[in-house]
Formats: C-alpha cells, sequence, structure tokens
C-alpha cells in the first residue's frame, strides 16, 4: 500500500472534525429507528452467501444466494423498480456502484468492474414478502479484497455542490451540520445553466440517495419524499429525502437522478452532531 493509501485509510478512523462537547439530550419525540445497514452477511432470518465475488482488476461478477426462514429465496417486493437492490464500496467510501442483479442459477447475480485494488463491500437491500407498505429493507453485506497495490481516496470535506456533466447539484443548506437523533429532510436543486433541470423518472422516483457511515461504511437508503400528490417531476428541479441519523460523524452520501436520458451520479459528505 502506498503512503497515500495508508494515509486514506487511517481518515476512516477520525471524524473530519475535532473532539466535541457533550452532545445535548435528545428529545424524546424524535426517536431514531434502527435497521440493519449490510455490515453482516445475516439478520432477520436471512443470510447472504458468496457464490462469486470478484478477485481481480476488471470485469467481474457478484452472485450471493440468499436464504430465509423456509430456504433459498428469489423472489422480494419490488421497490423502486427492482425486487433486489446491489451495492459496491471500497472502505475509503470511493468506487460507489448501484447494481440491479438478476437470479442466475437460484442466486442473485451482476456484472461488476472493480478498477483498484482494495477491501471492498457488496450490499444486498431487500423487503421480504409479507412487510407492510413502507417497511425498512433487510440489508446484507459480503466483505471481498482486491489484491495488488491500492491508491487510496481521502474522503472529501463537505462542500454545498457538485457536478455532473452538465449539471450542478445543490445542497440547499449548504454546508451546515446535522444533529444526530433528530428528522430532518436533505434537499438538493439539480440546475443547468443555472435553471432547474428537467429531471425525470428512475427506479420509480426522481432521484436515490444512499447514505454510508464513514466510520463504519454501514448503509442507509434514504427515502425520497414526494414532489407533488400527482407524481410529476419537481419544477424547481427540488429533491428532498427523509434523514434521521443515530451517531455523530462523517457520512459520506451518493445521490443518482435522471436528466436528459441519462442518470447521473454525484457525491456529498455530511457531518452530524
Amino acid at each position: 500500500m502506498t503512503l497515500a493509501g495508508f494515509l486514506g485509510a487511517a481518515y476512516l478512523f477520525a471524524d473530519s472534525r475535532g473532539p466535541a462537547a457533550a452532545p445535548a439530550p435528545v428529545p424524546a419525540a424524535s426517536p431514531v429507528t434502527y435497521h440493519s445497514d449490510g455490515l453482516s452477511d445475516a439478520y432477520d432470518g436471512f443470510r447472504a452467501e458468496p457464490l462469486a465475488l470478484p478477485r481481480r482488476r476488471g470485469p467481474g461478477t457478484v452472485s450471493l444466494r440468499v436464504t430465509g426462514p423456509a430456504g433459498p429465496v428469489t423472489d422480494f417486493q419490488r421497490v423502486h423498480d427492482k425486487p433486489v437492490h446491489m451495492y459496491v464500496l471500497r472502505d475509503d467510501l470511493s468506487g460507489y456502484q448501484h447494481l440491479h442483479p438478476e437470479v442466475v442459477d437460484g442466486a442473485w447475480t451482476a456484472p461488476v468492474t472493480v478498477t483498484d485494488g482494495g477491501a471492498y463491500r457488496v450490499y444486498l437491500e431487500f423487503v421480504p414478502h409479507g412487510r407492510p407498505a413502507g417497511a425498512e429493507p433487510t440489508v446484507l453485506g459480503v466483505p471481498f479484497v482486491i489484491p495488488g497495490d491500492t491508491t487510496m481516496v481521502p474522503v472529501p470535506a463537505p462542500q454545498a455542490q457538485a457536478r455532473s456533466g452538465p449539471y450542478t447539484v445543490r445542497r440547499l443548506d449548504g454546508t451546515t451540520d446535522l444533529t444526530s437523533g433528530t428528522h430532518t429532510a436533505l434537499q438538493f436543486q439539480v440546475l443547468r445553466d443555472g435553471r432547474p433541470a428537467a429531471l425525470e423518472p428512475y427506479l420509480g422516483a426522481y432521484a436515490h440517495l444512499s447514505n454510508f457511515e464513514v466510520r463504519t461504511q454501514g448503509l442507509k437508503h434514504l427515502h425520497p419524499i414526494p414532489t407533488s400528490a400527482t407524481g410529476d417531476a419537481p419544477a424547481d428541479g427540488v429533491l428532498a429525502f427523509h434523514a434521521a441519523f443515530a451517531e455523530r460523524g462523517d457520512k459520506r452520501m451518493f445521490l443518482q437522478f435522471r436528466a436528459g436520458g441519462t442518470v447521473h451520479q454525484v457525491a456529498f459528505t455530511i457531518f452530524t452532531t
């Protein structure tokens, strides 16, 4: 591992801020709901068994068999147009990929391309049949390692905006710290040439936001707030998400949206006190 890699890895064990004063009491009226975060291969009676994982740089395959209380499971509720959402991330919070596996020989399988070495995790997110509408998903995770020299990427400091192609995405509250233990709405505005962008549906919504804890790489998919009663695209280009964070620290978020016939992705670092 290079010196830069060592320094990047070391970053994962410290917040982007120095020690903070004791946090204020959390109001009892705003409880935080915990759910599985993909840091274990088993949760809530389900287990992910890796049948194939990438072993080298370049194109590869991820194949995970999911077993439940009654045996292998190849069907789940369709959430955002898919029964299963798969994510790949390196432990320095880089290399994010959002994949959509299909069942092949009884296992959830997707092609994936890994361009650099390091320690990675693949996350599998699904909602079993029988759960009520809007229920939190089960998220399982399996680690894998790509050997060889690795160029680690330090987690960027919080920024108020990010770009993808001709689009600028602004966080409407700038780089304001959020407060853990409370519910809030994260808002982002998508602009093109300084004007609200024409957003298009992508996987049953106008955007998707995946949140990862920097120190643990735990995953929480944030739920979008409907833009209107009719389901039309937001005329002002503003996307809003429910957010509630249990712990203080850095979060790395990946926002995906579709505009101009193309899926775009931007990333933000957010700190909670």
